[in-house]
């Protein structure tokens, strides 16, 4: 039986939520809203995140959406509301994360002529048609269901970009007679027998083969497979800033890889003859502008067919279902009798010429993160957000466990570690969320503090603090002849900022303490704030 009901716009998106499962939504009301907001005040099972910035709405519902899996949601208003929310959905483009935004627009007679109402955008759907991967205007209160149904059947099928859904606000009151549909369940790619077989040969004539992997692999819940993979080639797997949760870390076949490629990578790479690149696009970021020696034999494997070939030419391209595509090339694997060369001394030597490359980078305030990584809970959650000490982070910190390290290094929008962290933290609650920032980007979303005390989010941010913008002063340095500008940080009391805004805060000066401080904020059920003070640099 058809379950038709009369209902107004936004008591049908509500209820279109509520059948896909949405148990979050994150955002600020307005005027233009209040039909949304009222809906859901009827709706017990989804709970609202007041977030402080658009901004930061998004970024919330980015964290969730990384650290669970499922899509997030955030609403905003017409106007400002989408303009701030910009950014993340930006974010979730590049690095692939399932981010679903609802907004308001001016009503339907508007959208033809522009008469200077309140919030008015000469193109407001232009502007997120042009960063999401899916986008719609709503007409008719009827379009609702299968619009939502369409947005959650890409971002959980395809590539799983940000998805955008705009609803005049008229639409949002008005009422009609709607059929709330069903959920349509997510139709994989399956990969195509004689791309396998060809795989397969290329595989067998491997000696020193190689695999890359992105997050992807995360994506498509293929991690097992993937280990599994590695171990019946013997081929060692490079993780990047992005995908480096993909595998657990201490796995004697992983290098973990993050913002330098020391020459006994490249060289190890030279060797190879074979990469065998899995939910990876190999963007600039990943591989040195393009600059990575990857073997000339390479097998490509994503659900994207766009990516494929792009950066480098692909001996043979895979678009299929990332986990569908391994479980199938493991039957075959299973059966050969070849064997590759074994790998594991070269392998070691690489991951501690990595370990040494970054350890020189940072020099003295590396000491900082290995406190760090010595207070941590093994189940943590951590989120880098864009500072020297989080770049490091991303290939010195042990993960044991997919969706447990969140760095957005592509899009690299500073500010983001707090709401990313709130949003992992209210998706994923059982487990501590640890926000690493730097002094300069935490002010971007600092107002999301009182996110986290009014909606009782205990996560723990690290700021490291050197009073500078360190990475473009870095820059400054090896560019331009250490003729600084606009880097230096006139730094507040973090700790007194803080506690402005009801959260437990301290300062820690000596790897040791901060390892204490991490450990002991971990277990409180309210958010801390830890200032680390880093030593002082010589520029």
């Amino acid at each position: 039986m058809k379950n038709r009901q009369q209902l107004t716009g936004a008591q049908t998106l509500v209820a279109m939520l509520r059948a896909h499962r949405v148990d979050t939504i994150f955002g600020i009301p307005g005027v233009h809203t209040l039909p949304i907001y009222d809906a859901l005040r009827n709706e017990p099972d989804i709970r609202h995140i007041l977030a402080r910035h658009e901004q930061g709405a998004g970024f919330m519902a980015e964290g969730y959406a990384r650290a669970t899996g499922r899509p997030g949601v955030v609403c905003t208003i017409t106007g400002p509301g989408v303009t701030n929310v910009a950014t993340p959905m930006a974010s979730a483009y590049a690095d692939s994360v399932p981010l679903l935004v609802i907004s308001s627009s001016l009503s339907r007679s508007s959208l033809t002529h522009a008469p200077g109402e309140l919030h008015e955008v000469k193109h407001q759907f232009g502007v997120m048609e042009a960063l999401a991967g899916w986008s719609r205007i709503i007409q008719h209160v009827e379009e609702i269901p299968e619009a939502l149904n369409e947005a959650f059947q890409i971002m959980h099928s395809g590539r799983p970009r940000g998805a955008y859904l705009q609803l005049p606000i008229d639409i949002l009151s008005e009422r009609a007679e709607v059929e709330l549909l069903e959920p349509e369940p997510a139709q994989l790619l399956q990969p195509a027998e004689d791309v396998l077989q060809q795989a397969f040969h290329l595989l067998t004539q491997a000696q020193r083969p190689v695999i890359i992997a992105g997050a992807g692999v995360t994506a498509a819940r293929g991690n097992r497979q993937l280990q599994q993979l590695a171990e019946q080639l013997q081929a060692p797997v490079i993780l990047g800033s992005k995908s480096h949760d993909v595998l657990p870390t201490q796995h004697p076949l992983v290098l973990t890889t993050s913002d330098n490629f020391p020459t006994e990578l490249q060289d190890f790479l030279r060797q190879s003859d074979l990469a065998l690149v899995i939910g990876s696009k190999l963007g600039a970021e990943r591989t040195a502008s393009c600059t990575l020696p990857l073997p000339e034999t390479l097998i490509h494997i994503d659900i994207d067919a766009s990516v494929i070939g792009h950066n480098y030419p692909a001996t043979l391209g895979i678009v299929a279902d990332a986990r569908l595509t391994m479980e199938a090339l493991l039957c075959k694997v299973a059966m050969r009798q070849h064997q590759a060369t074994n790998q594991s001394t070269e392998i070691k030597q690489v991951r501690t010429a990595l370990a040494q490359a970054t350890r020189q980078i940072h020099g003295e305030s590396f000491t900082m993160l290995e406190g760090l990584q010595a207070g941590l809970p093994q189940e943590s959650i951590v989120v880098a957000d864009m500072t020297l000490l989080s770049y490091a982070s991303a290939q010195y910190l042990p993960v044991t466990e997919p969706r447990t390290f969140i760095h957005p290094a592509e899009f690299c929008t500073i500010g983001c570690g707090l709401p990313l962290a709130l949003g992992a933290r209210v998706g994923v609650p059982d487990r501590p969320v640890i926000a690493l920032c730097g002094d300069g980007g935490f002010l971007l979303n600092a107002s999301e503090l009182a996110t986290a005390a009014q909606e009782q989010i205990p996560v723990v941010i690290v700021i490291f603090n050197d009073a500078t913008f360190a990475t473009v002063k870095k820059e400054q340095q090896k560019s331009f002849g250490a003729r600084y500008i606009a880097t230096d940080l006139l730094a507040p009391d973090y700790v007194a900022l803080a506690r402005a805004f009801h959260i437990e805060s301290l300062r820690v000066n000596t790897p040791e303490a901060l390892r204490i401080a991490v450990c002991e904020a971990a277990q409180r059920t309210t958010a801390t704030v830890i200032e680390a003070v880093l030593p002082a640099r010589h520029w």
